[in-house]
């Protein structure tokens, strides 16, 4: 038996799924091991916007730990179809009970990156073009060259 806690819609290796997380009560005379379960009882059905049923469900009961026969755990049911279309909405049925669950849009591959172009590196010269080495960028008044030529200041 189940009790549903909550319901979403996700992508499940490429697939879109309905996942339901459960609680577990285990009416069984033996106990419910742990991991994946496959061959289950489910009184869950899923319809589809249209009203019909989605067909070729792939189910599978995963619980959460061991439990004991009369006990009760958590788990998660997983409902995934081809029939379930991106960015559609489903109806989980159990019972009376439904569920609307809104099925993902699978998310854009982002645009590759262009590299970023490293700035240039600042310029020593005096903007006038002939490379001097002054330290004064921007200065226009008279210079005095150091012994050499090669450095000068502000006069």
């Amino acid at each position: 038996m189940y009790a549903v806690t909550s319901v979403k819609g996700k992508r499940v290796d490429g697939d879109n799924c309905v996942i339901a997380q459960v609680v577990v009560t285990n009416n069984r005379v033996t106990t419910l091991g742990f991991g994946p379960h496959h061959s289950f009882p489910t009184p869950f059905s899923l319809v589809n916007a249209k009203g019909k049923k989605v067909r070729s469900v792939v189910k599978s009961l995963t619980v959460d730990g061991r439990i004991l026969p009369g006990d009760e755990g958590t788990g998660s049911i997983s409902f995934c179809a081809a029939g379930i279309a991106s960015g559609s909405r489903v109806v989980l049925h159990h019972g009376k009970k439904k569920w609307k669950v809104g099925i993902p849009k699978p998310k854009p591959k982002p645009k590759p990156k262009r590299p970023v172009k490293a700035p240039n590196p600042p310029s020593r010269s005096d903007g006038s073009g002939n490379g001097g080495g002054g330290g004064y960028p921007g200065y226009t008044g008279p210079r005095c060259y150091a012994p050499g030529g090669k450095t000068w200041r502000p006069c």
